[in-house]
């Protein structure tokens, strides 16, 4: 028996549509990551090794097992207690637990979330614009070589990339409150709390929406904070979230009939600033167990770890070009004489010397750096295989094309352009700052996909429009 009254059903067509094609996409995204993990495993034994990336990835499993195995967590001799914040090698540590010091193991735990970052990129994109917008991010994505390919290597690049779509999801969820869809029935759900576009109630909003205010800005401060301690740079988002709760409004539709209070409209400054507050106080209240414990090891306050001073002299020294080169640890060897806090303030006054006495050379390895960061072949991965380099490159460039013209769209409102657009600045920037290398352009480029999906939207639409134009101006199909 039919439904009378399709209006009074709570199933949406449209969602439904949109639910299965991303099924299959995750379920392509899924294979792809766990054939590439294979083979990457297939590859490193059979040239005697067991990562891809030595250095690194050797680091963050040792600290994985020692967490598994309830060890000091250290590396090296003089041990450093603080040279990794612990984000990574916690998954590391229940990859081991559960299936033992298995690498393949690992590398299936990082091809699942991998395909969890494609379908997270679909959730940003359906927020900010629309769910087919979201499906074509979702596609760049999950398809791309390279995302398929790092994101089973032992580094944290694809764990970092989880955490962050879920800090900017929650942010995105904060500012313009709850998403609303076509369906009547969804729409005026218990979800949305309307009330009257008066002064006097949007500057009272009703009290189940301040209680859902608050807790969505304490999930996106824990959220930042998780993403914080598995990539620590990630720390500078922090200052821009808090910025975007005060000063970010959400662009109304024209024809909008009242004021959801779920969002941050007509808020009081006083009412942002408790908002963004509570936001800073999740962040550092998921970093004080690791604050705490670095404390007590160097009597300083340390909330990320002890390896930025190094880390920013490789990028700024006498001998920089703008890759990494860490020789210059290992010969120097200044632990045997300094703690670890102290070195790592040794090389960061060693490299802000640096800078301030060589402006030029050091303009100059900004720009070098950039260039890394931005190339869209893949040099510094050192692929052999031409066709897969120029594959990447066309995508590369495609992606930032894209990215522009969604700019250009300007289908977006402030929070959609600021979750988008500005991860993909501010990782450029630190690279400028640091070594560079296209390897650390990759998360940004997942909330960057959702922007270049709108561009190609909009340039689709764009074409399909001016055809039909064209077809009309020449009479075209009437004698049919």
């Amino acid at each position: 028996m039919t439904n009378p009254d399709p209006n009074n059903s709570t199933i949406d067509p449209y969602a439904v549509k949109w639910r299965w094609l991303m099924a299959g996409l995750l379920l392509v995204a899924l294979i792809a990551r766990l054939s590439a993990a294979v083979m990457v495993e297939r590859k490193v034994q059979a040239e005697g090794r067991r990562f891809l990336i030595e250095g690194d990835a050797d680091g963050y499993w040792e600290l994985g097992q020692d967490i598994a195995a309830g060890r000091d967590y250290s590396l090296y001799e003089p041990p450093r207690r603080i040279l990794r914040v612990p984000g990574f090698p916690l998954l590391l540590a229940a990859s081991i637990r559960m299936f033992g010091n298995s690498i393949l193991a690992a590398r299936f735990l990082l091809a699942v979330v991998g395909t969890g970052c494609c379908w997270l990129t679909y959730l940003l994109g359906s927020r900010i614009h629309m769910r087919r917008t979201g499906f074509w991010a979702a596609c760049f994505v999950a398809i791309h070589p390279l995302h398929i390919g790092n994101s089973v290597l032992i580094l944290s690049e694809t764990w970092f990339t989880f955490a962050m779509l879920l800090s900017l999801l929650a942010l995105t969820r904060l500012i313009n409150g709850p998403i609303r869809r076509r369906n009547p029935v969804a729409a005026s759900g218990a979800s949305a709390c309307r009330t009257d576009s008066s002064s006097d109630a949007a500057s009272n909003p009703c009290h189940r929406c301040v209680k859902q205010q608050m807790l969505w800005a304490l999930i996106a401060g824990l959220l930042t904070g998780a993403a914080v301690l598995i990539r620590p740079g990630y720390i500078l988002w922090l200052p821009i979230a808090f910025l975007a709760v005060l000063l970010i409004d959400r662009k109304r539709p024209a024809n909008a009939t009242g004021e959801n209070m779920s969002d941050l409209n007509g808020l009081s400054l006083k009412r942002r600033l408790l908002l963004a507050a509570t936001l800073a106080t999740g962040c550092l209240l998921i970093m004080l167990p690791w604050a705490i414990r670095n404390y007590g090891l160097t009597q300083h306050i340390v909330l990320t770890s002890l390896w930025s001073g190094p880390s920013l002299y490789d990028g700024l020294n006498p001998d920089a070009d703008g890759t990494s080169n860490m020789r210059f640890f290992d010969d120097e060897f200044v632990m045997k004489s300094m703690s670890e806090f102290d070195m790592n303030q040794h090389y960061r006054q060693r490299a802000l010397r640096f800078a301030t006495e060589h402006p030029g050379q050091t303009a100059k390895l900004a720009v070098a750096k950039a260039a890394i960061f931005l190339s869209p072949l893949p040099n510094t991965l050192k692929l052999n295989n031409r066709v897969a380099s120029a594959i990447c490159a066309v995508l590369t460039i495609l992606l930032f094309l894209m990215a522009a013209a969604g700019i250009a769209a300007k289908q977006w409102d402030s929070a959609g352009l600021l979750v988008t657009i500005a991860p993909f600045l501010l990782f450029l920037l630190v690279h400028m700052v640091f070594v560079s290398s296209i390897r650390y352009r990759f998360p940004a480029e997942f909330p960057l996909a959702v922007m270049a999906a709108i561009g190609w939207r909009q340039t689709v639409l764009s074409g399909r429009l001016g055809r039909r134009h064209g077809m009309k101006s020449s009479g075209g199909g009437s004698e049919v």
